[in-house]
Formats: structure tokens, sequence, C-alpha cells
């Protein structure tokens, strides 16, 4: 298919976008060699963008859970000493400062211009940049959409009187610039700023917003800020590539999150990230996300057959619509039915695989859609997918039964706050198992954040374990007031998962420097940066090593090295 007729396609909101591994097909339907645009993904992934029009409606009784794109959120210099890395930057043998080192930032773009991101003789220090926003310039090879700049554009750019008319690629949210200045800006003796890895080398992505059917499929609301699954996928092919080409190793920077899916590290991004973390001189970074304090967490445990449990749901006023997932693994198999805020009751719905329900509130004026996944592929859960329309406000209770039990176990997760239209919580909310997705990945390392003022926990701070019971978070690094750049080259001071994500990037990045400076030294992986990290980690006197909050402690990169020196 022509490269442009295939970013019409990948754009257009007539083509729904699918995620699969190349083993299967996306659905039971025969789409393969019909009219559609396929990309290829790394580890043997791949993106299909199918007209709607030769497909069944999008459900999950007709297309497997994962291939569905999930959406992601944003998660938004003592920070630097708090974490170590200060001292291993100017210690008189280490002198760590990332140099040689690609750190890879898929977000919402980079101010390019930014002296932060520029060497000494003002030429910068971003090796590419991929907008998938801008589609009037050249598309990366193998990329259908989007326009990429070279290091060389970038160059060019910055000598001109105003760059954006060479390159036209712009942050306008500031996200993604933050991210990247406090892994690797460079120094500011005015602010006493200093990116972790101030010589290691940028590559950025620009992500897209997500279509609006994909908006509405997951109930976000039209405006939210979020990023498809497949989009983010390839921006990770669109890195890892440009890493390869130059022959340099890549730390993946992870700042996007979302509360949905099963928390077991069986999302399909969940498993390239797996993938590339399991590379030699990759290493891959998510934040923990941000919402232990929202109340969108239930977990129960049922006692016997014969046990039931209820999950409140407060729906304030202007709520357009949500879903929620309950997960429970089997051979656990759950039920639930559905009370209305005025009375109105459902029966315990009939579990058939692949069954899906409509249930109408009359007074409520509320649809309820409701569909069950026992078999899902490459998991061991069952999943009961429910999407609210137009809620009434008040108290809706979702009864949970037991149609066969283990251990008996489930959970319930609501969407992050940032996609909802009002306030939407759990009456009786559990603060554990939070982390935000892709965070419950087997390998990748996953960042908690605290305050590093006074070396707290942050309420907000994502918590573990993960569903299945693997220690999540892995670390804790600080998150909370960190200066970082901003747009038109101010200031600013931001606090979450994202800033500490951004700080462990960078620092993972002065670990690979270090290991590969060694004598002898081959390659370094995710899994070894982070076993030195957790080597030095600090715990909070008298608290459980490890536990749900902090991980195996917080990150102190000078005494990692220290104690790796000693043994």
């Amino acid at each position: 298919m022509d490269r442009e007729e295939c970013r019409e396609r990948i754009l257009s909101e007539d083509y729904l976008d699918f995620i699969s591994p190349v083993y299967r097909a996306v659905t039971s339907q025969e789409i393969e060699g019909k009219d559609v645009c396929v990309l290829d993904m790394d580890f043997g992934f791949r993106a299909v963008y199918a007209d709607k029009g030769i497909l069944k409606p999008l459900s999950l009784e007709n297309f497997h859970y994962n291939s569905i794109p999930n959406c992601y959120e944003l998660m938004d210099l003592e920070a630097m000493d708090d974490a170590g890395i200060r001292v291993v930057q100017t210690y008189p043998t280490l002198q760590l400062m990332g140099g040689g080192i690609m750190i890879g930032i898929l977000d919402t773009g980079i101010d390019y211009r930014n002296p932060l991101f520029r060497n000494i003789d003002g030429s910068t220090r971003i090796a590419g940049i991929w907008d998938q926003t801008v589609q009037t310039g050249t598309m990366p090879e193998g990329l259908d959409y989007g326009s990429e700049y070279t290091e060389e554009m970038i160059n060019e750019a910055l000598r001109f009187e105003n760059p954006l008319e060479i390159v036209p690629s712009m942050d306008t949210n500031g996200h993604g610039t933050f991210i990247a200045s406090v892994a690797a800006g460079g120094a500011n003796l005015e602010q006493r700023f200093i990116g972790a890895a101030p010589e290691a080398e940028l590559a950025v992505v620009k992500l897209k917003q997500a279509k609006s059917y994909l908006k509405d499929f997951y109930a976000i609301r039209q405006d939210a800020v979020c990023f498809q699954e497949n989009d983010i996928m390839l921006a990770m092919r669109y890195l890892n590539g440009l890493a390869r080409k130059r022959n340099m190793p890549l730390v993946l920077c992870i700042a996007l999150g979302t509360n949905l899916g099963g928390h077991n590290g069986s999302s399909l991004l969940s498993a390239m990230l797996d993938a590339y973390s399991s590379v030699e001189n990759r290493s891959v970074v998510v934040s923990a996300g941000n919402g232990a304090v929202h109340r969108h967490h239930f977990f129960r445990e049922f006692r016997d057959m014969n046990d039931t449990a209820e999950a409140e749901i407060r729906v304030e006023k202007g709520v357009e619509g949500f879903v929620a997932e309950l997960w429970t693994t089997l051979p656990n198999v759950m039920t639930v039915a559905f009370t209305s805020p005025s009375g109105e009751r459902t029966g315990y719905l009939t579990i058939k695989q692949g069954r899906e329900y409509r249930e109408n509130f009359v007074f409520d004026r509320t649809e309820v859609e409701i569909e069950y996944r026992l078999l899902l592929e490459n998991n061991d859960s069952q999943l009961i997918f429910m999407r609210f329309r137009n809620p009434s406000p008040g108290i809706w209770k979702i009864d949970v039964k037991p149609v066969r039990m283990s251990d008996g176990r489930f959970h319930m997760w609501l969407p992050v706050q940032e996609f909802l239209t009002g306030e939407v919580y759990f009456l009786e909310a559990d603060p554990d198992t939070t982390l935000a997705e892709p965070g419950s990945s087997l390998v990748s390392m996953t960042v908690a954040f605290y305050n590093g003022i006074d070396n707290s926990v942050d309420i907000n701070s994502g918590r573990g374990y993960t569903r299945d019971g693997r220690v999540k978070p892995d670390y804790a690094v600080p998150g909370v007031m960190v200066t970082g750049a901003g747009l038109n080259n101010e200031f600013v001071v931001r606090s979450g998962s994202s800033v500490a994500a951004g700080i462990a990037a960078g620092a993972s990045a002065l670990l690979m420097e270090w290991v590969l400076s060694q004598p002898g030294a081959r390659g370094v992986n995710s899994s070894q940066i982070r076993n030195i990290i957790l080597l030095g980690a600090q715990q909070r006197p008298g608290a459980e090593n490890p536990n749900q909050e902090w991980g195996y402690g917080t990150m102190d990169l000078y005494r990692s090295l220290d104690i790796l020196r000693q043994l």
C-alpha cells in the first residue's frame, strides 16, 4: 500500500487500530489480506489499521482484549542529592555524566531550542525527533505517519532566527520537556540546575492524541490528554532503531500510565517493555503512577462460596461515563449484579464466555454494558468489563459473588482521574495495588516517588504489589517539588511519578556508563541495572523490606557503587 495512503488511514477515525502478535489474527473475522495498513513493531508485534466498515462493532466479543489499544495518560536540585546522583557526577574517580548513552523520551515532545539540550558549542544533543502529530515532513523508515527530524535538521534549525520554520515540532504541554530536562538536561548555574545525565544523548517521540472512537470505548472525556498503546509501541521501535543505528546503549523512559488492565504484566505493552529490558545495552524505567489516593481500587477476598461482596461507587454530578474492570485469577470465577441510586436492581448475570449484556436503568436513565472474558490470551484471569453511560449521580452498587472459587480474591479498578468528567470513587477503597499499568511488567524497573525534603512517602505514589503478588515498585526516587525545564526557557516545579521516572532514567544512564567502562565489560541490561540500584537502596528505619510503597527502598547511586566496590 502507498505510504501516503497508509498515513491517511492511520490518522483517520474511519479506521480502527489494533495490536497483534504475528502469530495470530487480530480478530475472528478475516481481515488479513483485505484493505488494511500494517506497521511492524519490534519483537514480533504489529499495528493493524482496518476500515471499520468491514468489521463488526468494537467489543470484547468480537476482538481480543489486548488487541484494542489501551489509552495512557501523563504521570505528572535537592532531588539529585537525595538520589545519590550529584556525588557520582562529581566524585573524582567516577565523574559519571551519561556520556555515550542515549535516553529515549516518548511523551508530549520537547522544546529542542532550550539551551539545556545543547552542547557547549550550541549544537543539539538530540539525536532525532519523531513527531507523530506533524504530517508535513518526511516519515521515518517503516513508520507511515508523522515526521522525522534528524540531528542535522535540528542543528540547521538552531542556526535560524525562527527554528520552527525548519523543524516545526513543538511541545505545547511542557511535560515531555520537563522529563527530558531532569533526565538529561545540561547545567544552568544561575538556577543551580543540572539533569541526572547531562552528557547523554536524547531521542524523542512526540505522541499523537488517541482517536475519538477509543476514548468513547473507554468512556474517556474527549478533551483528555491520552495516548494509544500502539503509538507508544511504535515509538519504542523508532527509539530502539535510532540507538541501533548509532550503536549506543538506550534507556527508555515511560512516564505514562493507566488504571485499566490486569496488573499482572500480561498486557502487550508490558510484554514489549520486558523484551526491551532483556536485550543487552537496553534499560527500561516505568513510572508507578499517582493513583494511591484517588480511591479507584477495590479489593475483597471471599471466605467461602456463600460469601458476597458489595462495591459501592460514588458518582458525582457531571460524570458523562466511566468504565470499571473486575479481575480475578482462574479458577476463581465471579459474577456481578447492579443496583442504581434509585434502587433499581438487576439479578446476577449468567456467566457465559464472550457474552455481552446491556442493562438499562429506566428511572436513572443510565445504560450499563457488561462483557465477560474467561479465556484471555496469555492470561490466567477472568475479566468483567463494565461501561456506564450517563450514570445518574449517587451511590452505584456492584454486588459480586463467586461462581467458582480457589483463593477467592478479586480486584476492581476505575479509570485514572484525568480521564473522567467528574468525581467517581469507591467508598471502601484499597490504596494498595494501585500501580499504574504498565508498572506491573515483569522485568522493567517500576519507580515510586517520595518527598526528598522530609524523606516521607508521598500519599499519591502508586503502591504495589502486583495482582499476582510480585514486588513492585522496585525502588523510590524523589518526585516532590522538583525543578526542571518549562516552556519558553523558564524553570518550573513539578511533582509526581513522571518526575521520578525521568530522574531514574538519567540515573540508569549513569550506571550503564559506569558498567560499560569497566575492564572486560560487554553489555548490561535492565535487570542488572535494577540489581545495582537495589544493592544501595536505603530503607526507612523500622520499615518492612521490601514494602508496597517503596519496594526495596530509595535510590542512592553512590551507596550502590560503594557497596559494589567492596564486594
